[in-house]
């Protein structure tokens, strides 16, 4: 079970992630974020907790991914992870 803390830091790092996000719509995401988070706060049931806790893993890499892209640049390579089954 994911507890307060971890659920904590992975909400600082996917806001810091975020913050280094190559987009004029930055802050909308970055509000997007913090709604998303305040809107499940209350969560209580454990599966939906850990559900929510590997979205917001997935989201964290994505955003890490694409944080490190210069956007005025033309030179962008995107690798995807997983099988293609």
């Amino acid at each position: 079970m994911a507890t307060k803390d971890q659920v904590l830091l992975l909400y600082r790092h996917i806001l810091r992630a975020a913050k280094n996000f190559p987009s004029i719509k930055k802050d909308a995401l970055i509000t997007d974020i913090k709604a998303e988070f305040r809107d499940h706060r209350g969560l209580a049931d454990t599966k939906e907790i850990q559900h929510h806790m590997q979205v917001g893993i997935r989201s964290l890499e994505q955003l890490e991914t694409y944080s490190g892209m210069d956007n005025k640049s033309n030179d962008w390579a995107v690798f995807l992870k997983g099988s293609c089954d």
